[in-house]
């Protein structure tokens, strides 16, 4: 490609660079501004909804002062009950109301309205037909309005000559429980005070809030000016006065701003595109020439077969037939490498396993020549066997991704053989299993193979557990001089991975190592057994059986298939002796099982198998011994009960004296006695009292006194507050109610 025809591509393609990027550009500011716009409406929607939940908090805890007051106040009850001659009941009353006023701060006005005698109390007090507020409250005097429901806006003024307020009002009439009222209490909120209360939290200049009533008449707004309906982002409505809130950018702001100028975005970006579209068009127009008259060279030549379709005939597409020319020769080519690669790969791996597995039968001519066709060049005649496996591979595996895996799988086979290639020894490593790796390590002529093979098998360890962060275990035997030995050394290697349970993980094992080890006769199946049945009787010495058991297949340097048969043996052992038992041991037994299973399939080492096993008989032992505990002092609570039956009116009948008696821990005969009873001590004791009192009521003339004596009360006061608590009235009013029936 000569310099004039770079020169046209960059000039003609380069303002297609600048319109992308300014579409990113005008991306991001469009993204940024949508992302402006959201957080400014969820913004909004917080503020709106802590306004309107601050408003009601404000609103509901006065009305219910004012309800509670209405129905516990003597100062109140005095009031409507008596006259305007009662000057004392008139203070008391106004200083109920005064202290409503100090206590909530929101508060513009009160007043009381006493029907008796149609008399105001309160700012502008005097009687009703002069009152100034009285086209208000007529309305819920004759019973046309509902009483205890706030009011819209409206003004009011105590005073002819004062200026009017804007607030609303709450009507509660009295007495609460009845239709026939005696007048009526009058709270009126400010709202100007009520509006200071959210202030504090949003900025008028940025934001406006806007309560509305549920006619559509504003309440509280943030000026005079009229926000448009489209400024408005929240609505929300109050589930306790049903105004409704409405919340937005306020007139002139910078969010209201950006969020008028949003679509402006999305109409320069159109804009833009559009721009490089037609840009692009022109382009290809101006260089379609040569690209025509090369797509003419390659359908002339022959390096393009007729058989590949549509795309060598006219008229196809141009840049189509192109690639297809070029994908048809590198296609061809990729195929014919990639398949010889993995023929080779798998042929490899497969002949690997048959030779040193020894499924097939293979003379020492026919390895010899498979080495050659493998490019596989023995350092020495002589060469030992390395199983190399990972540790935890459960933990390996949930760790990394399948394609991790097989990244740090190939790492560990490349240390393998440049740790051996280190020592002018040469390998050939394949993985076998998910996670087990074989290699055979031939020894240069000359050295010491024994501790050579030590040597490499101690430096892969070591490499791996500095490194990664996961380690391997490896089995390490031979010298071996042909095929049969190598096949010999490979099974005695993969064998020792089975004592890695109790010889350890992260290391280098040898035959020699086991060799030394001293092999003893254990009764493991007596161990067992004793460990069995001290779990099933909850005895604290089934840590001893189960240590000594632990000690044992330690000692006797036990492989993992012994262990196993071991841990199976006792998991039958435990469900025969549980199986014996009753339902509820059956059940704890359940659970144990099922765990002890799981662990069985997942330990790795035997201080993990031992560790797991000490948590779950830890666990079991504490629900045996809790179900021994339930079931021996179950049958004790039917004589409690039946005691308590028996001296109810004893006055010092009580948990501890029930304790002294029974030789039960007061704490544990609560306990018990609840669920068995579905009540505490206490409540059985006072209901049976009470029932036996109320007999005496009703079918004897015998004093309170006397009755309270004969149920257990020296004090009358305790037994009339009881009483009145069980059955609502007190022992005098609850003879009188029966005795009128």
């Amino acid at each position: 490609m000569n310099s004039s025809w770079f020169r046209k591509l960059l000039l003609s393609y380069l303002p297609v660079f600048v319109v992308v990027v300014t579409i990113l550009f005008l991306v991001f500011f469009q993204s940024l501004s949508e992302q402006n716009r959201k957080q400014a409406l969820k913004a909004d929607e917080f503020l709106t909804e802590q306004a309107v939940r601050m408003t009601d908090s404000s609103l509901k805890a006065l009305d219910y002062q004012i309800l509670r007051d209405t129905l516990s106040s003597d100062d109140l009850k005095r009031f409507f009950r008596t006259d305007s001659e009662d000057v004392y009941g008139n203070i008391v009353a106004n200083q109920r109301m005064d202290d409503w006023k100090l206590n909530y701060g929101i508060i513009d006005s009160v007043y009381l309205i006493r029907l008796k005698d149609h008399f105001v109390l309160g700012d502008g007090s005097g009687l009703l037909s002069d009152f100034q507020d009285q086209s208000f409250i007529a309305p819920y005097i004759e019973q046309r309005a509902l009483a205890g429901k706030w009011s819209g806006k409206r003004g009011y003024k105590p005073y002819e000559s004062s200026d009017p307020s804007d607030v609303i009002t709450l009507v509660q009439g009295y007495p609460q429980l009845t239709s026939v009222k005696s007048g009526y209490i009058v709270v009126n909120v400010s709202l100007s005070k009520l509006k200071t209360t959210i202030a504090p939290m949003y900025n008028p200049d940025l934001t406006f809030i806007r309560f509305s009533d549920t006619q559509g008449g504003i309440l509280m707004d943030d000026g005079t000016d009229k926000h448009e309906q489209s400024s408005v982002l929240t609505r929300y409505v109050s589930p306790y006065t049903g105004w409704v809130v409405e919340s937005g950018p306020a007139s002139g702001s910078l969010s209201r701003i950006v969020l008028n100028f949003y679509s402006i975005w999305v109409i320069i970006a159109l804009a833009v595109v559009l721009l490089g579209v037609a840009w692009v068009v022109h382009v290809t127009r101006r260089n379609y020439k040569p690209i025509s008259q090369l797509v003419s060279l390659i359908r002339t030549s022959a390096l393009i077969k007729p058989e590949i379709g549509h795309l060598g005939q006219p008229g196809g597409n141009e840049f189509g037939f192109i690639q297809g020319a070029l994908e048809h020769l590198m296609e061809e080519t990729t195929r014919t490498r990639q398949k010889d690669k993995e023929t080779i790969i798998l042929q490899k791996k497969h002949r690997f396993q048959e030779a040193v597995e020894g499924t097939v039968s293979v003379r020492e001519t026919e390895w010899q020549t498979d080495l050659l066709a493998f490019h596989v060049n023995p350092a020495g005649p002589l060469a030992f066997m390395l199983e190399l496996e990972i540790d935890r591979y459960s933990q390996f595996a949930d760790r990394y991704q399948p394609q991790d895996q097989s990244v740090l799988k190939f790492v560990v086979s490349s240390v393998t053989q440049e740790i051996a290639g280190l020592s002018s020894a040469s390998t050939w490593a394949e993985w076998v299993t998910d996670r087990r790796l074989s290699a055979i390590v031939w020894v240069p002529a000359g050295a010491d193979g024994p501790s050579l093979s030590l040597a490499i098998g101690g430096q892969i360890v070591a490499w791996v557990r500095s490194n990664l962060s996961f380690t391997v275990t490896i089995g390490v035997h031979g010298m071996a001089a042909n095929l049969e030995e190598i096949r010999r050394s490979h099974e005695i290697a993969r064998n020792l991975l089975q004592y890695k349970a109790v010889l350890g993980m992260g290391c280098l094992l040898d035959a020699a190592r086991l060799d030394g080890s001293e092999y003893r006769a254990h009764d493991y199946f007596g161990t067992i057994h004793a460990l069995a049945q001290a779990i099933r009787l909850a005895e604290s010495g089934w840590r001893r059986h189960m240590d000594e058991l632990f000690e044992q297949i330690t000692d006797s340097v036990s492989s993992r298939k012994e262990i196993e048969s071991f841990m199976q043996f006792l998991h039958q052992q435990l469900n025969r002796v549980f199986l014996e038992l009753s339902k509820d041991y059956r059940n704890v037994w359940k659970d144990i099982g099922a765990e002890l299973l799981e662990l069985l399939a997942a330990w790795e080492s035997l201080a993990d198998l031992q560790q797991g096993c000490t948590l779950i008989f830890e666990a079991a032992t504490v629900k045996l011994l809790v179900l021994k505990d339930s079931q021996r002092t179950r049958a004790v609570i039917g004589d409690i009960r039946a005691y308590i039956e028996e001296n109810y009116p004893n006055p010092e009948l009580s948990l501890d004296h029930l304790s002294d008696k029974f030789a039960i821990h007061a704490k544990n005969i609560s306990k018990l006695f609840k669920e068995e009873a579905g009540c505490n001590f206490v409540d059985f004791l006072i209901g049976l009292r009470m029932d036996k009192a109320k007999q005496l009521l009703i079918s004897t003339s015998k004093s309170l006194q006397e009755i309270s004596a004969e149920v257990g009360y020296f004090n009358y006061n305790s037994f009339n507050r009881a009483f009145k608590n069980v059955a609502g009235f007190s022992p005098s009013d609850y003879r009188k109610q029966q005795a009128d029936r």
